[in-house]
């Protein structure tokens, strides 16, 4: 069953020194998916991990996420498993917290809640689209850095907007990484 067909998915940090990967699963614990990062050991010893994809199966990229070089403010575009473009996500700071927007192909969708802390939802122009929560992954995996996110989706939506959403918990993932360092 593709990830992309599950309501409920647990992303589970499997990160170390130059890599920030996840394994995807359902609510079962069942393994669906993956994510590896990308791009040259060198550049992400020197600015970190810049580009993720997941993975729904052996070599079935199905969505890509890659951080922009921008000064300023951080922008991740969020691609599906052929490079086709499906968002931009876009953090702006404004004075009193960090506010992030999605352009999902002229439809804005906004972040709402603690982002940084992983506990917030996608609000779009009909509701609630889907909502992010951190879950306790326990005290060892805390001390080591590694988090595990449990994101649960609308019905409603389609495969496109699944992959948007996928890609933009792994963009904010890379948004809270950059911030530490």
């Amino acid at each position: 069953m593709s990830v992309l067909t599950h309501n409920q998915l647990i992303f589970q940090q499997t990160k170390n020194f130059s890599k920030n990967d996840f394994a995807i699963m359902d609510p079962n614990g069942q393994q669906i998916a993956q994510v590896e990062t990308a791009g040259s050991a060198l550049g992400r010893a020197f600015m970190g991990a810049r580009e993720l994809t997941v993975l729904d199966g052996p070599g079935n990229p199905i969505v890509q996420v890659k951080d922009t070089v921008t000064f300023g403010r951080d922008r991740m575009e969020i691609l599906d498993g052929t490079g086709t473009p499906l968002a931009s996500l876009v953090k702006r700071v404004t004075l009193f917290k960090t506010r992030i927007t999605i352009d999902m192909q002229g439809e804005q969708i906004d972040l709402q809640g603690n982002i940084i802390g992983f506990d917030f939802q996608f609000i779009g122009p009909l509701g609630v689209l889907a909502t992010v929560s951190r879950a306790w992954s326990g005290a060892g995996k805390a001390l080591l850095g590694k988090s595990t996110y449990s994101v649960e989706f609308s019905p409603a939506l389609s495969a496109s907007q699944r992959q948007t959403f996928i890609g933009s918990v792994l963009a904010l993932d890379l948004i809270r990484e950059k911030q530490k360092s």
